[in-house]
């Protein structure tokens, strides 16, 4: 029972998580100087908040590069309530899961985050995931 109720859930949020990305993909145009793009995730009162952001400097050997001010920075945020029994890393986990599936699926793999760039996920102030 416990397990069904997750991956409902779990079908639940990649349902929201695309139709958030379909928005972002469609209203918002990134520059072609924009080399790596990262998944931010952070804590708010109700849960969790997810963000787009890109960055014209980027280093595959060092991390660092997500740690400065964003270049691009999408308009539109997704907020997704904590469930009291779920720990961060399992939302982490459901994100990095979630946007693998998403970004490999149309239109949005047809789209800026369909290319070539790099793209990574993590909490703030957290270690970088990298997905794409």
């Amino acid at each position: 029972m416990e397990l069904k109720m997750h991956m409902e859930n779990s079908y639940a949020f990649q349902t929201e998580l695309e139709n958030w990305l379909h928005e972002i993909t469609k209203n918002e145009k990134p520059t072609e100087d924009i080399v790596a793009f990262r998944f931010g995730l952070g804590e708010v009162e109700d849960g969790y908040v997810l963000y787009l952001a890109g960055s014209k400097n980027y280093d595959e050997a060092d991390d660092e590069w997500a740690a400065d001010p964003p270049d691009f920075l999408a308009k539109e945020e997704l907020i997704t309530p904590a469930l009291e029994e779920q720990e961060w890393y399992w939302v982490l986990l459901k994100v990095i899961y979630s946007l693998g599936r998403v970004l490999r699926k149309s239109p949005v793999n047809n789209s800026f985050l369909g290319n070539d760039r790099p793209v990574y996920v993590g909490f703030e102030d957290g270690d970088l995931y990298r997905i794409k």
